[in-house]
């Protein structure tokens, strides 16, 4: 007499309850947003640029997109990597009148970081990081970009190719 008990009225109900929040949840239309993932490898130190970026779809309010302006990558961002504000920084605005230098300096100084050049006669010069050094995989490290005041910007690069620059970094 299998046959003649009740049916599983309550189970009917869960799985339509189930259905039913599956599709009030589907036509939700969840709000989306493009946020911006790295495309690319994007070393420390290295400017943003479009050609780096993968923007795709993903739920709002995920996290703040960043100002993606004159950006600069402040550390190093693998391929698929969220670009939040906190791997960026905004690359420092050289002023009127001053000159970019390349100059060695150790990889850990960040763009917008204040420096101090001293030259051979003793005189010393304040200088602003604009890009930093970057190492490569081999443990050699590029030279950084430091913009200096255009009236002794000739003193600092005509120093730097004799090699009696002396660097003072502010920790």
């Amino acid at each position: 007499m299998l046959w003649l008990s009740r049916p599983p009225y309550l189970r009917w109900i869960a799985a339509a309850a189930i259905v039913v929040v599956a599709l009030i949840w589907d036509l939700s239309g969840r709000q989306s947003e493009r946020y911006p993932f790295a495309a690319t490898t994007i070393a420390r130190g290295t400017p943003l640029s479009e050609a780096g970026i993968e923007w795709k779809s993903a739920t709002s309010a995920l996290f703040l997109v960043p100002d993606l302006t004159n950006a600069t990558a402040s550390i190093d961002i693998t391929p698929g990597d969220p670009i939040t504000s906190s791997v960026v920084s905004a690359l420092p605005v050289i002023p009127d009148g001053w000159w970019a230098i390349p100059l060695a300096l150790p990889t850990d100084v960040q763009p917008g970081a204040e420096i101090r050049v001293v030259l051979p006669n003793g005189t010393g010069i304040p200088g602003v990081v604009v890009r930093s050094a970057v190492s490569d995989a081999f443990g050699s490290s590029g030279a950084a970009t430091v913009a200096f005041p255009g009236e002794i910007a000739d003193l600092v690069a005509r120093s730097s190719s004799f090699g009696d620059l002396i660097v003072l970094v502010e920790p």
